[in-house]
């Protein structure tokens, strides 16, 4: 990192409520759990007589967050006090599939039902052929990784490769910067950044936060420009927006490298003293990606580029926002490396607003003592079969592994849960085929009645923020927040923590001798989040110094501590095999011998220049919605008001081509399967691209499908990610018939 940045307001301050609450009522802080960057200081106020929880708002003492809660977490109380929760268990009557029939049952029945099922299969198949499945329906770090992490690491259960959302550009900043981020949004823009580049980042839906630090900065006369394929709410108020073919940001980076080397406005010493490779970058990459190739291959004139490029270079005070749009094309690892060491050849990371973040991810997650928050000590998982949950579809419906042979044994138990399977997941037709297997005994802990729990043999009631302890980082701040229950438990809803804990003590897991099942929520975030130490007496996690769990429980939030040691990456060095930044990087080589150690450009596969675009000349990005996190603010009255049915922005050409009017039904299809959307017409949207929402509910959709029907399950180049955004379809009218049958279905 470079110059030391500034401190938000100290986590000590006692926070007074600007308002006070009525009579009767008292304010209580938690954070959003859901899978945004920005985890939100909350203030809940509850009705103190009935137990209940009237409102919640933005906490204006955050820093980040300042009082003001998105669309989607506006309305939480109509998500906590929703007739779609799950209340109590329940066991299917009936066949798998939508429409499926359920019983109420007791707790105990459940999990009898479940342990039985674990027993018998491990006896018949082994641990192996039990298989957890889980993602991000909650980022709280209990609920997330750790209750849950021992139980199947003392069971040995079959491991899961959880890299369906963020793995190639994660690994590409490890293999490039190893442990290290350039500040996020609202620190740059705070610290004097006069250059901003939000490249495939639609801030206003996925990081709204950041939009008052970026207004402001702006109001200072700080310039905006937007990289992004689409037309978005992002785009409406940037100063330049660029507009690359999708899957072409690695050629267009570099051509902005190869104008800043031709025109000599590189950081030669920055790029001596900090970096690895670059002599031999700009010698034996560099010279193909001329501005006369750049404008033929990513559709952006050589002028523009060629501007862009030398405003970048002479702007040292200058800063990239990355997001994980770039992460889901097939390419997608080389493109992110060759956005990521942009600010290595102006020397911005000098300057405490300068650099490039994809988020603060890496620092934050991945520097706690993971062996003491997962036990795998418990048993003898690390060789045990790993399945990646990209490729879930073909394990369960086809027995294939990712290595392309015959899982032995088969799949037999799926344990569901923070994640709703039928729809987040690439080939979605193909894994609901592998759910309907009968012989496949399937457990869904979940908050809603989603399209999931339609194949679960038992369902079990989840909880929400309001109703359970846990702590939460930020991935797109520097901020933390601690929950504590606000309310109790709405039926017999229970979080993921207790639940592995009744199921550990139920399989005969709970040792006297060891805590491991028995820790409590609030001394696990002490013991392993807070305020862990070393053998030395030091922090584990030097973003935690000077935190301490009472003072963060009383304020809401605290800020990680960035001034440590060890983060003086200029100084120190960075966490790399070569201590520098790794502008080339054998270690990806070694890992994946057909990927160039040097950031290059690659045509992805399923994408504007793959022959398959003649029979599918349309390629689909399918991004986070704007109203939506995931399917569960579906179940939200209000926000299905907003958007109530899926839709595809298509450009006015592609439009007319077609016969295709705003609002007309219509079918995307290529030879994985079909969705059907409805039109919205965009001018400015690139021909030959098209635009959806990602995880809409598959039975919100017409004909019981969403876009991810159409994904295959192909890995990035590194990082083994989805693909989402390589897809090729061609897209025509819907047929009379599926447009009333639409209408009858209500989607």
């Amino acid at each position: 990192m470079a110059a030391k940045p500034k401190e938000f307001t100290s986590s000590v301050v006692n926070y007074i409520p600007k308002i006070k609450p009525p009579e009767g009522h008292s304010i209580h802080h938690i954070c959003c759990p859901h899978d945004c960057p920005d985890t939100c200081s909350m203030l809940v106020t509850r009705d103190d007589k009935t137990g209940k929880a009237i409102s919640v708002q933005g906490d204006p003492s955050h820093p980040i967050t300042r009082g003001y809660l998105c669309n989607k977490v506006n309305h939480y109380i109509d998500f906590v006090y929703n007739e779609n929760r799950v209340l109590y268990p329940h066991k299917r009557v009936g066949p798998k599939g939508p429409g499926a029939k359920f019983e109420r049952i007791t707790w105990d029945e459940a999990l009898e039902a479940i342990t039985d099922d674990f027993k018998n299969t491990i006896k018949e198949y082994g641990t192996e052929a039990v298989q957890p499945f889980s993602y991000s329906g909650t980022l709280g770090m209990l609920g997330y990784w750790t209750m849950d992490s021992r139980f199947w690491n003392k069971m040995e259960a079959a491991r899961l490769e959880q890299s369906i959302c963020i793995y190639a550009a994660m690994w590409a900043g490890l293999y490039t910067y190893g442990m290290a981020n350039g500040p996020h949004v609202g620190e740059a823009a705070r610290d004097g950044c006069e250059l901003m580049i939000l490249w495939a980042t639609n801030l206003v839906s996925t990081g709204v936060h950041s939009i008052p630090f970026i207004r402001e900065a702006k109001e200072r006369g700080m310039k905006l420009v937007v990289v992004d394929p689409r037309k978005t709410r992002t785009t409406m108020f940037a100063d330049v927006h660029i507009q690359p073919k999708p899957g072409t940001d690695a050629f267009l980076a570099n051509a902005m490298i190869k104008v800043i080397v031709d025109k000599n406005l590189h950081d030669v010493e920055f790029l001596n003293e900090q970096t690895h490779g670059w002599e031999e970058f700009v010698e034996k990459v560099l010279p193909k990606y001329t501005l006369e190739e750049a404008e033929k291959i990513t559709g952006v004139k050589a002028k523009i580029i060629e501007e862009l490029a030398v405003e970048y270079a002479k702007t040292k005070k200058s800063y990239i926002r990355a997001n994980y749009g770039l992460n889901r094309h097939q390419n997608s690892g080389q493109m992110c490396r060759a956005v990521l060491i942009l600010p290595c050849f102006n020397g911005s990371w000098r300057e405490e607003c300068g650099g490039v973040a994809f988020g603060q991810l890496e620092e934050m997650w991945l520097r706690f003592d993971l062996g003491k928050l997962h036990r795998p000590d418990l048993g003898n998982r690390a060789e045990k079969r790993i399945v990646n949950m990209v490729q879930i579809g073909r394990a369960l419906a086809d027995n294939v592994g990712d290595d392309g042979n015959q899982l032995d044994p088969p799949i037999k138990t799926l344990f569901v849960y923070n994640s709703d399977i039928a729809n987040c997941t690439p080939n979605s037709g193909n894994v609901r085929k592998g759910m309907s297997r009968d012989d496949l005994f399937i457990t869904v802990h979940e908050t809603f009645w989603t399209d999931s729990c339609m194949y679960a043999d038992i369902v079990l009631p989840a909880d929400t923020a309001l109703e359970r302890h846990d702590c939460h980082w930020a991935y797109g701040s520097w901020f933390l927040g601690i929950n504590k229950p606000v309310i109790e438990p709405l039926g017999e809803s229970i979080n993921n923590t207790e639940l592995f804990r009744m199921l550990a003590d139920k399989m005969g897991y709970v040792d006297s001798t060891d805590n491991a099942f028995t820790q409590t929520d609030e001394e696990i975030i002490k013991d392993i989040l807070l305020e862990a130490e070393n053998e030395d007496g030091e922090r584990f996690n030097c973003l935690t110094e000077g935190i301490n769990y009472e003072d963060v429980v009383k304020n809401g939030w605290a800020r990680a501590s960035t001034n440590s040691k060890r983060r003086d990456f200029l100084n120190n060095g960075w966490e790399t095999p070569s201590g520098k930044i790794e502008i080339k990087c054998d270690a990806i080589t070694a890992e994946y011998p057909d990927v160039s150690p040097f950031p290059e450009y690659v045509p992805e596969i399923n994408g504007q220049y793959d022959p398959a675009k003649s029979k599918y000349p349309i390629q689909v990005l399918s991004s986070a919605s704007h109203y939506f996190i995931g399917d569960s603010f579906q179940s939200v009255p209000r926000l299905q008001g907003m958007q109530s049915r899926p839709t595809v922005e298509l450009s006015v050409n592609d439009a007319k081509a077609r016969g295709v009017k705003d609002g007309d039904l219509v079918r995307l299809h290529n030879e994985q399967g079909e969705t059907y959307c409805y039109a919205v017409i965009i001018e400015g949207l690139l021909d030959g691209v098209c635009a959806t929402q990602k995880q809409f509910k598959g039975s919100n959709t017409p004909g019981g499908l969403n876009v991810n029907n159409l994904n295959s399950e192909m890995l990035t180049d590194f990082g083994k990610s989805p693909t989402f955004y390589s897809v090729l379809v061609e897209i025509e009218k819907a047929s009379k018939e599926m447009s009333e049958k639409a209408i009858k279905q209500g989607a």
